[in-house]
Parts: structure tokens; sequence; C-alpha cells
């Protein structure tokens, strides 16, 4: 029989390559950069940047009119270390066997994870300051996010409209027809949806609402992964989740241990675009 000790290292490999392969091909499909390092607290900023160009003629000899910009923080996040721990029961892998009792329950809590990390990232979307648009479809209502992406883009720079969008998976549905859909930590999407963007499928959008942005505002945060040896923590060089198992003599438990430090931040508010499909009568 393999040593227990040796199977849970294992597994803590296992299990953090999984979630740093899933979520890696998800970093990618939402954003045009790289993930960016962030120490533990360190204030990430969300913008809105106001004003336009001036309109007054300029006369010969005269003072140049003046164009005012104003730049506003709109709101403030931080990497922060999420841990969580699940205990088992010295019983439980007696009467279950270790695969079923930790290996089963230690992939459910991660499942658990994940969907944390989605239903986060969903509410900055959500946050105030969005622009907002209606249609009388998702087709429509999504033109019409894009159409609002591409006037803004002109205003920030952003370069090419690579817009994103964010549906429920009832509204996901009713697209699919004969199109590919991917995956991606948990979430299914559509490349080159309607000529439009990326649609991506979550439970955290409510059905008839959609958020649509460039993936060139979507910025992903990873926390650095000093003193994770002292915890003796398995991770890798991404630092989204560092995992390890012990035994606890005094309660005959076994505790997996983990923790993310991960943020999937739109950098500017008013680049995201709500959208909402008009009720037919």
């Amino acid at each position: 029989m393999p040593d227990i000790k040796t199977l849970a290292a294992a597994r803590n490999v296992d299990l953090v390559d999984t979630f740093t392969k899933s979520i890696a091909k998800l970093a990618k499909m939402l954003s045009a950069c790289d993930p960016i390092k962030a120490n533990v607290g360190e204030t990430l900023h969300q913008k809105k940047i106001t004003g336009k160009l001036s309109e007054t003629s300029y006369v010969e000899g005269q003072e140049i009119p003046e164009s005012k910009y104003t730049w506003a923080d709109v709101a403030t996040y931080e990497v922060a270390i999420k841990p969580y721990r699940k205990k088992t029961t010295l019983q439980e892998i007696k009467k279950r066997g270790y695969e079923a009792a930790v290996d089963a329950t230690d992939s459910a809590m991660i499942s658990d994870i994940q969907r944390g990390i989605k239903k986060d990232f969903v509410n900055v979307l959500a946050g105030e300051g969005t622009t907002a648009v209606t249609g009388k479809n998702l087709v429509a209502t999504a033109a019409n996010a894009w159409a609002a992406l591409d006037n803004l883009v002109e205003d920030y720079s952003f370069g090419d409209v690579d817009v994103i969008y964010f549906v429920n998976p009832v509204d996901f549905a009713k697209q699919i027809a004969d199109s590919e859909v991917f995956s991606a930590f948990g979430i299914s999407y559509i490349e080159n949806w309607a000529g439009l963007g990326t649609l991506v499928s979550t439970g955290s959008v409510a059905a008839g609402t959609i958020y649509a942005t460039v993936k060139n505002n979507i910025k992903v945060y990873t926390a650095s992964t000093e003193g994770d040896d002292l915890f003796g923590f398995y991770t890798d060089e991404s630092g989204y989740i560092a995992i390890n198992h012990s035994s606890e003599l005094k309660s005959l438990a076994y505790d997996t241990v983990a923790y993310t430090g991960i943020t999937f931040f739109a950098e500017y508010i008013d680049m995201v675009v709500k959208g909402t499909i008009a009720a037919t009568v």
C-alpha cells in the first residue's frame, strides 16, 4: 500500500497544477495582460477619467483653449490572502478510505474556491459607474454595448476593440446553436460570437443582464509566494493557489489547508458596459 504522506504530497502537486492550468487559461481568455505580482495589502485603484477636448476655436496670438480632464478613484481593492481549511477525521478515513474521505472532498472544496473567485470578479464588473445600454434581445444588447465601448476606446486609447461579454447560462444557452464552446476554470465561452467578441457564461450574472468590457481593461493580480515554505505549502511561481495537508493528533483529524491570492480587476469602471435585455410583451 502506498505511503499516505507520499500520496498527500503528490495530491498537493496535482491540485495546484490542475487549478493553475485552469485559471491561467481563464486569465488568458479574459485579459490581454499577463498576471501582475502585487504585495498583499497593496492598493489597486479602479479609475474613471472624465472630460473632453475643448471645442473652442483657437484665435491666432491668443491663449490656447484649455481642455479639462479629471482622473479619480472610483473604488479601491487589494490582493488579499484568502485561506480555507477542511477537516477529515480519522474515523472518516478508516470508514471510507483516503481517496473518498480526503481526495474527493478536497476537489469539492477547490470547486467552491473557484466559484468564489468567479463571483468576486463579476461583483467588480457590477460596480457603480458602469455605462448602461439596452436592447430587444441579447445580440442587439451586445451590439449596443460594443458600440458604446467603441466610442470609449477612442477616449482611452485602448487600441483594438477586443470585447468580452458576461451573461447568465440561461441567455448563453440560447446562443450556442452550432458554435464551438470552450471551457476554462469551470466557465464556458464562445469565441468570435456573432462577430462581436467573446461570450462568457457565468451564473454570477443575473438572467437578462449582460456586462461587457475590453480585454485591455481587465488586469490580473497575484500575491507573492514568499513565506509559503515556512508553512509547508506547495505552490508554483504563479502564486494562484497554495495547498498543504497536515495531521492534528489532538483531534485525530487530517487538515487540508489552501489559500488563494488572486484578484481579477477592471481598471476603468466606465469602460464596463451594463446591458439590459428589454422585456417583450
